[in-house]
């Protein structure tokens, strides 16, 4: 690929305009906007999530890209003035984004297990890592360094008020749980967020084809 190449377009005609996104870059990547064939907006962001807007064009609301952890792309949305949700511009055919677009609405339970997945991992690696390191530490035979104690300022104790003593029994099983729920929540939240992208996803699609209806009357 040239160097002049987009690493990703968006292309949708939207009320009446002509949305084009062109994405360059993979790390600072620098976005251009156009609308109806006019270079409106043009800017360089690291964010995974930038929201962008042209301060001359409020009419034209507001842009917002969204990239995965690894900085690959994954939509290109245009919302209009007022309003909080928008409509996801098409990706082109054969892109990351598009190639995406297709594994979610393909296959939205193997989409939906891969993400749950990457909650897994993110509890589980973890674990490993520290086990591993732990393990490490003890088996290595550190030198005995004698350092040198340095002298402490000899400060004044300050009275500290008698605090009552608040003892709370929780049952055994409410222990346990809340325990175990630091390792749950990573893969609950990974699950949700999966189903909540497949539902948004079916949304976009009738969005898109109502879009595409009106700019054929």
């Amino acid at each position: 690929m040239a160097s002049d190449d987009p690493l990703q377009t968006w292309e949708l005609r939207v009320e009446g305009r002509s949305h084009r996104v062109e994405v360059y870059g993979s790390v600072s990547r620098r976005i251009q906007w156009w609308v109806d064939g006019d270079l409106v907006l043009e800017r360089k962001s690291a964010d995974d999530k930038p929201r962008l807007t042209v301060k001359e064009r409020p009419e034209l609301g507001t842009l917002a890209l969204r990239f995965s952890g690894l900085g690959k792309p994954r939509r290109a949305t245009v919302v209009a003035p007022g309003q909080l949700a928008g409509i996801d511009l098409d990706p082109e055919p054969g892109s990351p984004a598009a190639a995406y677009e297709d594994r979610v609405r393909a296959h939205p339970r193997r989409y939906a297990l891969i993400e749950t997945g990457g909650g897994v991992a993110a509890v589980v690696v973890p674990i490993l890592v520290t086990v591993l390191l732990a393990r490490l530490a003890f088996s290595v035979d550190w030198p005995d360094w004698d350092l040198p104690r340095l002298p402490l300022p000899d400060l004044p104790s300050l009275p500290l008020p008698d605090l009552p003593n608040f003892e709370v029994s929780l049952p055994g099983w409410v222990r346990e749980v809340l325990d175990k729920s630091k390792y749950v929540w990573p893969i609950v939240i990974a699950y949700v967020l999966a189903r909540r992208e497949i539902a948004r996803r079916r949304k976009q699609d009738e969005l898109r084809a109502r879009a595409r209806a009106r700019d054929e009357e």
